[in-house]
């Protein structure tokens, strides 16, 4: 479909461009404008499906109006949800959305980022992949704009916006602690990234306290080979005969509870565990699964807001945004 411009609205109706303008810009209040050929316009516009062009207002301003959004895998219930709000609210602002998928590859991330930066993005909302502290510290050097979320690096100075990933874990372990268990797993990924070293410390750290830390139930997989490395270490954790089990991430749930099931244990009554965010599979189960809430839409609100005053209001401050996680038990 050919986009209409001002000058096709102006020449139906006979008026100039600058009149049409003023008029589907918002800017006649002072009434420069008759009433009459105001309404006018305003019904051309809608008859012709009249859409600005919002790109075009923005380059006028230095700016794109639209945002780059990186995450590590939008086919994950927590991204994709995250995807989600980060959109809606940007919208809210007169912004744009470009998603780009790492798959927790750091030569992708860096791929993406030169993308997005030649399509002349005005900011990055970044969930960074391993091993990518030399991208991020490129960003702070070229003044681009960004916020990480989900993530972060203790190391580098950054607006970020995340869980209090220890505590909530702590929390997490505890609980399975109260309800009987003495014999407690730990599947979490292989990888050196703060927030899930945050969260392995945080259910060691409670299993240690209580006396009961088994370093033989700490199973850790790896992203490129997650379901058989999940199946494994499922294999060896019954195998160790555990009582309950904490999952660290959405993904990691989703397959350790279907290989639980696979191994033939009762998880109902013989197993507790802990997951890390709800799932529509859980409800397919005949009861409750305990799991970790991320706040994940004021995340991305939070995101949002930390980017947009970064781009139009030029605020140098970092913020460091750490939001509560809850643990939900039906």
């Amino acid at each position: 479909m050919k986009r209409v411009s001002l000058k096709v609205i102006a020449e139906e109706l006979s008026v100039s461009v600058a009149t049409v303008s003023l008029v589907l810009s918002g800017k006649n209040e002072r009434g420069r404008v008759s009433q009459e050929v105001e309404k006018k316009i305003l019904n051309k516009a809608v008859e012709l499906n009249y859409m600005p062009n919002s790109f075009a207002k923005g380059l006028k301003m230095g700016r794109s109006k639209t945002l780059g959004l990186i995450v590590a895998d939008v086919s994950n219930v927590f991204f994709g949800t995250l995807a989600l709000h980060i959109q809606e609210y940007a919208e809210k602002e007169g912004y744009a959305v470009i998603i780009a998928n790492t798959n927790e590859q750091e030569e992708k991330m860096e791929k993406m980022i030169k993308l997005l930066t030649s399509r002349q993005v005005d900011g990055l909302i970044v969930t960074p992949t391993e091993k990518s502290e030399k991208l991020i510290e490129r960003l702070i050097v070229d003044k681009m704009p960004f916020v990480l979320v989900d993530r972060s690096f203790p190391t580098i100075n950054t607006n970020f916006v995340m869980i209090n990933n220890y505590e909530i874990s702590y929390q997490a372990t505890q609980k399975l602690i109260e309800r009987g268990c003495r014999n407690i797993g730990l599947l979490n990924y292989h990888q050196n990234m703060y927030h899930t070293n945050e969260r392995k410390r945080g259910c060691i750290e409670a299993l240690q306290q209580a006396n009961i830390y088994h370093p033989e139930n700490v199973k850790e997989v790896r992203y490129e080979n997650l379901k058989k490395d999940v199946e494994n270490g499922i294999k060896e954790l019954v195998k160790n005969k555990i009582d309950g089990i904490f999952f660290t991430t959405n993904s990691i749930s989703i397959l350790g509870v279907k290989n639980l099931v696979k191994q033939n244990v009762d998880i109902r009554n013989s197993m507790k565990m802990v997951c890390f965010d709800e799932n529509d599979a859980f409800y397919l189960l005949p009861f409750s699964v305990p799991f970790i809430k991320q706040p994940i839409e004021k995340m991305g609100q939070r995101a949002i807001q930390l980017l947009i005053d970064q781009i139009e209001k030029q605020n140098s401050t970092t913020e460091k945004y750490i939001v509560d996680a809850e643990l939900i038990i039906k």
